[in-house]
């Protein structure tokens, strides 16, 4: 591993000054397709490190580890993209991406969109099977994949399947490859720049189109407000093919921040990284946060974290309270020890989080809240006809946003099931509060109907996690009995070391559960590494999990 000093953290990147950053916010042509080429505009010349990868990364066929500057980075865009012309890529053509490495996935997706094709970014620990099941669902004209994936995909595919298939480390520069007139392609507000999928935790993924001018909403208004403390450098180890690690990157590159981008989501890894790179932001997704947890946090060096971003899921209250013992955070200008966890709800339909809340060790309002949604977005918790539910009571999350998804790619009923009342449906289970705060308790098809009435999986995981200090993470889910009632039973990952009774901790979760006057859990079943099936993304399969359980049973 690298020192900090070889990788010159103390050089920070410029910010964008107020007016250029009044300027992006109000040019109608900046989008998620453009958002390189308008960046580079502002500074053609910039040659200082901007982007960084944990992982070697092919640059037409030439593997490389040395960070990119702004200038390094449209000079490679522009090479690929001549590359993809001269395969034929032209306009809407969707091409699909399955690899598994850092930024290759950055790099395609620009040179994709700055021809105007489609990108299908697709995640490599995808099964090949369902992947190119995927491909096909969504009209893909070509594959560019990693190595692993290339092969495996090469014993499926029929010869006239695609234009074309390549190994994307065998892609090379083919002599003058001239970029088409035009270049690069302008984007209308609603023109499709990416296919990004769900991550299948209950059969298929489901693609969902992302567009010029909606998907890049948020970060418009990110843009038209001051530079947030710890802007300056991040580190991301969201999955690399997922539409919020191109969203983070997008944002970072148009204000000239200093970015890492992380492929191996691992904790302990991530750990290692946070040390060599010493961001003072780092975004992950919940189950990277766990991980970090299980490793081990104390002793660790991260001085350098401010905050902590969580994007998809809610997090824990039981692992942010062991993040933000680190770092610092400013409270006006006050330097406080101590770093802000940032926590929200959002999903690859909504196009950028919804809900938006920040914790610090004093805080004391957790219960998965996900806060008050974003100044721009309208929320509500609807019942089964589209009436609104009362203040404290369960119904589905509904979203209206400048932001959300125009639906799902060739799939016009799934689009049209997935809205009531106007507002499109999140598969989220919240309820609000007398302030306005909405918590979130469950995905609608992990909802537990026992014969003591509705338990909810993720609103019981919390409880368990902030009162049973031996359990390190937990997995509640509901088996149906013949009679068609279900039992809510938990899988428990005990603290390392620690000793758990299973009748014992069921005992006092069922405790807690009565205070709350909740329904009582039927079991608890102690796991080990590899005993729950995750999906590619890093979240629990539970429906995988209730057919392992069908099965046993």
């Amino acid at each position: 591993m690298r020192s900090r000093e070889e990788m010159d953290v103390t050089q920070q990147a410029p910010l964008l000054n107020a007016q250029q950053r009044y300027w992006l916010k109000l040019n109608p042509s900046l989008g998620a397709g453009n958002f390189l080429h308008v960046a580079a505009g502002l500074n053609p010349d910039n040659e200082q490190p901007l982007l960084w990868s944990d992982q070697p990364y092919y640059l037409m066929g030439e593997a490389c580890h040395a960070p990119l500057s702004l200038r390094a980075l449209k000079q490679a865009t522009d090479t690929l993209a001549a590359w993809y012309a001269a395969q034929g890529i032209t306009a809407k053509d969707p091409v699909a991406v399955y690899g598994s490495n850092g930024i290759h996935y950055l790099l395609h997706y620009m040179a994709l969109t700055a021809l105007g094709a489609i990108p299908v970014l697709t995640n490599g620990n995808m099964q090949t099977a369902i992947a190119l099941q995927h491909f096909t669902r969504v009209g893909a004209v070509a594959v560019v994949a990693d190595h692993a994936q290339f092969e495996a995909l090469q014993a499926l595919v029929q010869a006239d399947d695609f234009r074309f298939m390549v190994d994307m480390a065998q892609i090379r520069a083919q002599g003058e490859a001239a970029l088409p007139a035009g270049y690069p392609y302008r984007h209308d507000h609603l023109d499709p720049v990416m296919i990004t999928h769900s991550s299948g935790t209950t059969g298929i993924p489901k693609p969902v189109l992302l567009q010029h001018g909606k998907w890049f909403h948020g970060i418009r208004h990110l843009l038209g407000l001051p530079p947030a403390q710890g802007a300056e450098r991040y580190l991301s180890s969201l999955p690399v093919s997922h539409n919020a690690a191109i969203a983070y990157s997008m944002h970072a590159i148009l204000c000239g921040a200093a970015l890492m981008i992380v492929s191996r989501p691992e904790g302990d890894a991530v750990l290692g990284c946070i040390e060599e790179f010493a961001p003072s932001t780092v975004v992950s997704f919940p189950s990277t946060y766990v991980g970090m947890v299980a490793s081990g946090l104390e002793g660790r060096k991260l001085d350098s974290v401010n905050n902590w971003i969580n994007s998809g899921d809610a997090a824990h209250e039981a692992h942010i309270r062991q993040l933000v013992k680190h770092g610092y955070h400013y409270r006006g200008q006050q330097k406080l020890p101590g770093s802000q966890f940032i926590d929200g709800l959002g999903s690859s339909e909504m196009g950028h989080s919804s809900f938006r809340v920040v914790y610090t060790a004093g805080d004391q309002n957790f219960d998965r809240c996900v806060g008050l949604p974003q100044e721009w977005v309208e929320a509500r918790v609807l019942a089964d006809d589209g009436s609104e539910m009362p203040v404290g009571q369960v119904g589905k999350l509904g979203i209206k946003s400048p932001s959300v998804t125009s639906g799902y790619w060739n799939d016009s009923l799934l689009t049209h099931r997935s809205q009531l009342a106007g507002y499109w449906l999140t598969g989220d289970l919240v309820y609000q509060d007398n302030m306005g705060c909405f918590y979130h308790v469950d995905r609608i098809t992990d909802a537990i109907r026992t014969s003591q009435g509705v338990l909810y999986s993720l609103q019981t995981e919390e409880l368990i996690l902030k009162n049973q200090r031996d359990v390190l993470d937990c997995t509640v889910l509901g088996v149906t009995a013949a009679d068609g009632v279900q039992d809510a039973v938990v899988w428990v990952y005990p603290q390392a070391g620690a000793q758990v009774d299973a009748d014992q901790l069921l005992e006092r979760i069922n405790a807690d559960q009565m205070a709350k006057q909740r329904p009582a859990l039927a079991r608890v079943v102690m796991a080990g590494e590899g005993d729950i099936p995750v999906g590619v993304t890093g979240k629990v399969m539970k429906n995988a999990l209730r057919q392992q359980l069908a099965q046993a049973a």
